[in-house]
């Protein structure tokens, strides 16, 4: 018996919100442990600057580093609970079709704007792989591969919103 489209589409779907679901925990694991790294690093930085008066010059580079990954991994997890701004002057105030009209346009212009951020993200990555950091020995593509990689979440992300809407209020968001 073959399968039917449903049965395809069905299967399709609850993959893809099981991998939403895995890739949402894991950056949620690797922003705790990125913030536990940032308190470690300034803890350390403000002991050596203050208590030993001899500051370390890499500190508050790795630091910044550090927070610019957080950031960059907290952005598909915020996507996914709902946590973006939003304005809902409009949507509050024209009927329940049109809304989710809007929710598609939105989600559309989203995709085309995230996989541009992919595709320029790559490319800044690759042209940046020989440049650098100040004072770390890590060359800056380490630091932009952020983007492309948190845009590539936000993707998945948005079509498993796509197909499945996003969680309500409340709603367990891991699959």
């Amino acid at each position: 018996m073959d399968p039917s489209p449903g049965m395809i589409r069905g299967a399709a779907v609850s993959a893809l919100a099981r991998l939403t679901a895995l890739l949402d925990r894991i950056a949620c694991g690797l922003c705790v442990a990125l913030f536990v790294a940032i308190l470690l690093v300034m803890v350390l930085q403000v002991a050596f600057r203050y208590a030993l008066n001899a500051p370390l010059t890499w500190t508050e580079e790795l630091a910044r580093y550090l927070y610019i990954w957080a950031c960059w991994l907290g952005a598909p997890v915020a996507l996914r609970r709902g946590n973006h701004i939003a304005i809902a002057f409009v949507s509050d105030r024209v009927p329940r079709p049109v809304v989710r009209i809007m929710a598609l346009i939105t989600q559309v212009a989203a995709l085309v704007f995230l996989a541009q951020l992919t595709v320029q993200g790559g490319i800044l990555t690759v042209k940046s792989h020989s440049v650098e950091a100040i004072t770390l020995p890590i060359p800056w593509s380490a630091i932009y591969v952020a983007a492309p990689i948190s845009a590539v979440l936000m993707i998945l992300e948005t079509v498993r919103a796509m197909w499945l809407g996003p969680p309500q209020s409340g709603e367990e968001v891991v699959a």
